[in-house]
């Protein structure tokens, strides 16, 4: 797509190099893992994606320790780009389902789960859970998991 170089050839590359550290450090001033993934994608693709598409999915959809939000944050900001605008385009239609299991697939294998609360280890929400959470946030898994999700899309966009 036009705006993007591929990711398969770029991995190393500074461009993305780049994209993951500010990611990683928009991320620590505050932004969860979807925030974090949609702004990511946002930036790589040119795109006016706002975080705020993101926000209650973080934690595993609300905290819930369901999909981990890094891979649902990447599926909206492909859809933002892709998806349909017309109820009637199944094409585009298949085409955000096709991209999404894509990115999914590729998620599970790298991670070992699509679920949040097997990633960090424990469901994010519940009394006296805020400590434990924001340290895992900050030097868990979710980073990995982020970088993961941010590099999937850009993958299956171009593929």
């Amino acid at each position: 797509m036009e705006g993007t170089e591929r990711v398969n050839d770029a991995e190393g590359t500074e461009r993305i190099q780049d994209l993951l550290k500010k990611a990683h450090e928009i991320r620590l001033k505050g932004l969860n893992c979807a925030e974090t993934t949609i702004w990511a994608l946002g930036q790589y693709w040119n795109e006016d994606l706002k975080p705020c598409y993101g926000t209650g999915l973080g934690g595993g959809v609300a905290r819930l320790g369901e999909t981990c939000g890094a891979l649902t944050g990447a599926i909206v900001a492909m859809s933002a780009r892709v998806g349909r605008t017309d109820p009637a385009d199944g094409e585009k239609k298949a085409l955000c389902y096709r991209l999404g299991q894509e990115v999914a697939r590729e998620f599970k294998e790298a991670m070992g789960t699509t679920q949040c609360r097997e990633i960090i280890g424990f469901v994010p929400s519940g009394e006296g859970i805020q400590p434990q959470w924001s340290q895992q946030f900050r030097t868990g898994r979710c980073g990995k998991a982020i970088e993961v999700a941010i590099k999937a899309a850009i993958r299956a966009m171009e593929g």
